[in-house]
């Protein structure tokens, strides 16, 4: 990821923030030399030695499941809050229009989980983070029926040995910023409030 310096971010927790709350990630890797995608809900976690895994489990038809199987590097995109700025919002003139945005990227080696156990565990988590509720539904399924739903999937960890953040904020235009733009920003949809409060918590605005 290009990541100018003042844009570089690497503050573990905050990255773990992003991470845990816009968990629904792209997965990247290769398939016979091309570039394949999936978008899928994923988890981070800490192992007892600190090391950081993100888990998650595809379809097992899905052809990624292939590319995995081998202990192959993958790559997941971690797209965090995001906002058009207008150059109405600086004081200097000829300014143009552009976007702030949270980013994070973590790779490293994928390990296939095909046992019931590990499937199992990795639901339980996507569960408890997703919708605890439904943890007592899915425990009294029928056996047959949670073999089968259990068949249809592969899970996967990735042990991330490159993380990398990009937080583009304006940070290196605060002293153009106009007072409309936190205004803007506090006063607008989800993602705008979203900025606003990475800007209040990294000390950029008051």
């Amino acid at each position: 990821m290009y990541i100018p310096k003042h844009f570089a971010h690497d503050d573990r927790a905050d990255l773990l923030a992003v991470m845990r709350e816009c968990n629904f990630a792209t997965l990247v890797s290769t398939i016979d030399g091309e570039p394949f995608a999936t978008h899928v809900p994923v988890l981070t976690r800490e192992d007892d030695a600190g090391a950081l895994i993100v888990e998650g489990h595809l379809a097992a038809a899905n052809q990624h499941t292939r590319a995995l199987a081998h202990g192959a590097r993958a790559l997941v995109i971690f797209h965090g809050p995001h906002t058009y700025i207008s150059p109405a919002h600086y004081r200097s003139e000829g300014r143009v229009p552009t976007w702030n945005y949270i980013a994070i990227h973590a790779s490293g080696a994928t390990r296939v989980i095909d046992h019931v156990e590990g499937k199992l565990a990795i639901l339980a988590h996507l569960v408890a983070h997703h919708d605890p509720a439904f943890a007592q539904r899915f425990a009294v399924f029928d056996e047959r029926q949670r073999e089968g739903l259990l068949a249809a999937i592969t899970g996967f960890e990735i042990a991330v040995d490159r993380l990398e953040g990009k937080f583009k904020l304006g940070q290196h235009r605060l002293a153009d910023d106009l007072p409309t733009l936190q205004a803007s920003h506090e006063s607008g949809g989800e993602n705008e409030r979203a900025i606003a409060r990475w800007m209040k918590q990294l000390g950029y605005w008051k």
